[in-house]
């Protein structure tokens, strides 16, 4: 539900809502009914009663702030890190932009607390993120590339992008492994299998098991998940550690 002290009809409740936002885009936003409409369609516990438009202006902001986020973003790379190559800057720019660290950086630009009631649960954690890629939208729309970029860079890359341990952090173990496998020629396999569990209620949840094996080096973990991504990522992710246990033991 959104804030009662947000009532989007009251020049007074519009101005109230122009600080709040000014603070966060370090300026005025012009057109209002457009920010609104993203943020209505966002934050509202009743989004299925809503007016079709707010959720097409929704995508369409968030399908642009999207590219946009990714332009900058490759531009910024490309000048913090002039000697990766471009699989390296994907992977990196992969890890700025993923869901997770979307919905982190929305909470920390303090965007719920606009329309936000306190306390107030929210929604879906996947919705911030997908917030703050429509709001880069809007930002484009309203003073072009070059002020979305800066905002990006001030607000976004300097305060709470870390490069260095964005380098260091892995983004999917199961690349990490079948690359490490590769570099030292060994032979790795996967198996997953769909299990079926019965719970009370007579309710059946489909899980997946999968098992990861490298028998040059007689590694053999296994992993669970809801999803086969899942399972196998669990299981590669034992194998991670069992490989840099190993590798801990022979130095």
């Amino acid at each position: 539900m959104l804030s009662d002290d947000i009532t989007f009809q009251k020049e007074e409740k519009n101005s109230i809502l122009v600080s709040r936002l000014k603070k966060i885009l370090g300026f005025c936003p012009k057109n209002l009914k457009l920010l609104k409409d993203v943020f209505i369609y966002s934050f509202s516990t009743k989004r299925k009663t809503l007016d079709k438009n707010y959720f097409l202006d929704f995508q369409r902001l968030e399908f642009l702030g999207d590219a946009v986020l990714n332009s900058i973003i490759s531009h910024f790379l490309c000048e913090k890190l002039p000697e990766k190559k471009e699989g390296e800057l994907t992977q990196v720019r992969s890890k700025i932009v993923c869901r997770k660290n979307l919905n982190e950086i929305s909470k920390k630009l303090t965007l719920t607390k606009v329309f936000f009631q306190k306390n107030q649960p929210i929604i879906s954690e996947n919705i911030l993120g997908n917030t703050l890629e429509a709001l880069i939208g809007f930002i484009y729309l309203e003073i072009g590339y070059q002020g979305c970029k800066n905002f990006v860079y001030k607000k976004i890359l300097h305060y709470h992008v870390n490069i260095t341990q964005l380098q260091k952090e892995i983004s999917s173990y199961k690349v990490w492994v079948i690359e490490w496998s590769q570099k030292n020629k060994f032979i790795i396999n996967f198996n997953t299998f769909r299990e079926t569990k019965e719970e009370i209620g007579n309710k059946h949840v489909i899980t997946y098991f999968s098992e990861f094996t490298i028998s040059e080096c007689g590694i053999k973990t296994e992993g669970r998940g809801t999803s086969k991504k899942k399972s196998e990522e669990m299981a590669a992710k034992a194998a991670y550690f069992l490989i840099q246990k190993r590798c801990k033991e022979n130095t």
